[in-house]
């Protein structure tokens, strides 16, 4: 891969790598008055259209380019079909009511398939009861709270706000995006990760 490239991707995995030291840090202190509940396996919160930066749009992308199998790829692509046809004309307000139709694009028999990169906004979402999550997701009560740290929810305000500035520091696109779209418009382009360092908009929702 060359260089241009590496900065991109490096961009990414270096927040996605501040994340997760700056969540163990925060884990680590004996004060915690309840530990994190979440383990392999325990999906609920995978129930959603999770927004993210374009490096961390990039540096999965390129993952499911070097990793996965042409079927695999081929199932991600219809799963990104399905998700947005569903959500064709309706309205941004009403889609969170209806997250448990909408599993994330690379959710796979209760696991993520991109879990060594995925975003910050996953890797913050957590919670001190899983019990608690189970209950929200299968009463459909959206509008409830997870039981997490105010504390690692600033962590990834702080990671994603760190990578937006810097990408318009750079002069490349920034705005946050949702994953389907993202991961639909990356194997779109002929040369996504060189487009976005040259200045290019390589992302858009438009469906």
């Amino acid at each position: 891969m060359k260089n241009f490239e590496n900065k991109a991707l490096k961009l990414a995995s270096n927040a996605l790598s501040w994340t997760d030291e700056a969540i163990q840090k925060f884990t680590s202190l004996e004060s915690l008055p309840e530990p994190l509940d979440c383990k392999p396996g325990c999906h609920y919160c995978c129930y959603n259209l999770p927004m993210v930066t374009p490096p961390e749009a990039l540096l999965i992308g390129y993952h499911v380019e070097q990793n996965f199998t042409n079927q695999e790829k081929k199932g991600i692509s219809d799963r990104i079909n399905k998700v947005l046809d569903r959500i064709t004309e309706i309205s941004p307000y009403e889609i969170p009511m209806m997250r448990h139709e909408l599993p994330c694009i690379f959710l796979e028999d209760g696991m993520c398939m991109v879990y060594s990169v995925r975003p910050a906004v996953c890797r913050t979402c957590t919670s001190t009861s899983a019990e608690h999550c189970k209950l929200i997701f299968e009463t459909r009560n959206h509008r409830a709270r997870l039981r997490c740290y105010q504390q690692i929810r600033e962590i990834f305000h702080t990671v994603h706000s760190r990578l937006v500035n810097h990408c318009r520091e750079m002069g490349c696109q920034a705005d946050p995006l949702p994953l389907a779209e993202t991961t639909r418009d990356y194997f779109k382009h002929p040369e996504p990760i060189n487009a976005w360092l040259q200045g290019e908009i390589v992302f858009c929702i438009s469906i």
